[in-house]
This record gives structure tokens, sequence and C-alpha cells, in this order.
């Protein structure tokens, strides 16, 4: 009878869970994320050389949450998206590149890097970035839209750790699920 119960239990835990897609999250499992990021495009079909529109949004979670203020694209050192275009097999599919350089400064004062470089996002609200993959394969194929929000900034822990923001500072990646798109 143990067995039955236990086997039926399992059961429905498969069945609850089975379809919804994992977002991984920076909390203890069983709790919300802090934030979420998503990708949407008006199309899954792109003809070879076109290019790719792509919105990507970060929505918070529901106790809200602390960024860095910066919601633009992201790199080297400066918070915000990162989207590429690769093989379904992982490998990078984007003809061209670009690079950012900068170098992150600190705040000795965490309640003045709070009130300077982030913005408290609340629960059901979200930021965004509207961009174009200008630079796609060349060739006809199955591809992966990726992206992920970067709240890269070097005083996000001790901003974390202030009692105003209850612990509620965005200090990882979100990664959005990929999107597969078709290039002919």
């Amino acid at each position: 009878m143990r067995a039955m119960i236990a086997f039926l239990a399992v059961c429905a835990l498969v069945c609850s869970t089975s379809g919804r897609d994992f977002v991984p999250s920076q909390t203890p499992p069983g709790l919300e994320p802090l934030a979420v990021v998503s990708i949407h495009i008006d199309k899954h079909r792109f003809e070879l050389g076109e290019a790719i529109e792509v919105t990507i949004l970060l929505a918070a979670g529901p106790e809200g949450v602390y960024i860095p203020k910066g919601w633009g694209r992201a790199g080297g050192g400066i918070p915000g998206f990162f989207v590429n275009l690769t093989t379904l097999s992982g490998k990078g599919a984007e003809t061209c590149g670009g690079s950012a350089d900068a170098t992150p400064t600190h705040e000795p004062d965490p309640i003045i890097a709070l009130n300077r470089d982030f913005i408290y996002l609340p629960a059901q609200h979200i930021v965004g970035l509207k961009t174009t993959l200008n630079c796609p394969p060349k060739r006809s194929g199955q591809y992966l839209i990726n992206a992920f929000y970067a709240p890269t900034h070097g005083d996000a822990e001790k901003v974390a750790q202030l009692p105003e923001t209850h612990r509620l500072v965005l200090r990882e990646d979100v990664q959005a699920n990929p999107v597969t798109i078709s290039i002919y």
C-alpha cells in the first residue's frame, strides 16, 4: 500500500511539472526567482541575410528586485543584456562581432552605490532591450537565440547586505530559455 501511495505521489509530481520551461534562478528550490528573462521575436523563419529583431525582457519576481541602472547591451563590466545566435549544438553562429571594455569603479559606501547605481523594479514590472542581430549566419539551418541579463556591478554584494534592500539585489546572471529559429 505504501509503495502504491509513493508511486502515485511521484506520478502526480511528474504530471504537474512536465511541459514547464525550466528557468534558472539564484534562489533555493521551491522559492520564486528574483527575476526572469525572456526572449520575444515576431517570427521564427528568416530569409538568408535578413536582420533578426529580438526583444529581451527582464521581469521582476514576486517581491521585486534591485538591479543596476543600465539595461541596454552589456559587456566589459557594463550591466545589461547579452544576446547571441548559436547552432543547435551551441557553437557561435554570428558572422561578425563586437567588443567593449570598461573599468568598474567601486563605491566604499554601499548606500551611495544603492542610490546612485541601482533601481528597484517592483513585482510585475519589466525592463528590456529591443535589438537586431545584424550578423546572421550565411548558411541555411536551424539556430538558437540565446540571451541573459548580467547584473554586473562591483558593489552588488555590499548593496545586498543593506537592510533596506531585503537581499533582493540581483547578483547573478539570469538566463532566458533559448528560442529556435530557421534561416532559409
